[in-house]
């Protein structure tokens, strides 16, 4: 599946945001870390030994597996879904789509994180419409991984395809300026100066376009997160994020639960390259 793997749970225990954390100190020495002083990673041996847990590693009693179901087109509307081989797998609880999600907030304003650009965030399983290619439109809930996975390639959708653009040099003529009174966006300073002025005054003159070439994050630890339901509604949450507090402050807006309640630990990040400064869809799925 191109998809992250999710899981589900029931008990453990805690309150807050738990880093896991980088203090500055090292702690085998128990000195400061100086600038410029080499220091072996704490965490390396246990990363590269593979004795380092990472979200998706963290077990307990009664968990359930989740797989998500990814779209195949790039826009448009599902039509529909047809669960019915997959909920006959042997060891599949349910197949969540959103038609049949538990509740959640709708309004996009809940589902802003710290780091959250501007416009409305996407909401996984809110409705019919598709966004993008590899947009989750379902997830399949087992008792085991291998079940959940089967099950989640027996999953049928049909859609209701609408045109597309992929191409970003080719919308270039589309680009527009930015309101500067937005929600989220911050303009840029105003201009100093005679820059153009200088560049045409300027005895030689370079012009160029430059092209990055795209580049695709290959972390250590794949975006993954456990979910632990205590029995007096506590969540306890293992993620794969750079910041455990934007993580909670989502769980927190999403299911209108109170902050005390919830508790993320990240004690390793397995690489992320910025990938995991923003909670992804898994993390409200599971």
């Amino acid at each position: 599946m191109n998809a992250p793997d999710l899981k589900a749970t029931a008990p453990g225990t805690d309150n807050g945001a738990d880093n896991g954390a980088d203090t500055g100190i090292d702690t085998a020495l128990g000195a400061p870390v100086t600038l410029g002083t080499a220091r072996s990673r704490v965490d390396g041996p246990a990363k590269v030994t593979g004795q380092a847990r990472y979200a998706a590693e963290y077990d307990a009693p009664g968990l359930a597996y989740g797989v998500v179901v990814s779209s195949t087109v790039a826009r448009g509307r599902i039509r529909a879904i047809d669960s019915a081989a997959a909920l006959a797998v042997p060891g599949v609880l349910a197949v969540l789509t959103h038609q049949d999600h538990p509740s959640m907030r709708s309004f996009g304003v809940f589902y802003k994180d710290m780091d959250a650009p501007p416009g409305i965030p996407f909401r996984p399983l809110h409705d019919a419409e598709i966004h993008y290619s590899g947009q989750p439109v379902a997830l399949v809930l087992a008792d085991t991984f291998e079940a959940a996975r089967h099950a989640a390639a027996l999953v049928t959708l049909s859609y209701d395809p609408a045109p597309f653009a992929t191409d970003m040099a080719a919308e270039m003529g589309r680009a527009a300026k930015p309101r500067s009174k937005r929600l989220g966006f911050t303009p840029p300073p105003d201009d100093r100066g005679d820059a153009d002025g200088a560049y045409a005054r300027a005895p030689h003159r370079v012009e160029a376009e430059y092209l990055a070439g795209i580049e695709h994050h290959n972390p250590l630890e794949m975006h993954a997160s456990t979910v632990i339901l205590e029995p007096d509604g506590h969540l306890t949450v293992y993620d794969k994020t750079q910041s455990a507090q934007n993580s909670r402050m989502v769980v927190s807006h999403v299911f209108g639960i109170s902050k005390k309640k919830v508790t993320v630990r990240n004690p390793f990040v397995g690489g992320a390259f910025g990938s995991g400064l923003r909670p992804q869809y898994q993390l409200i799925l599971a």
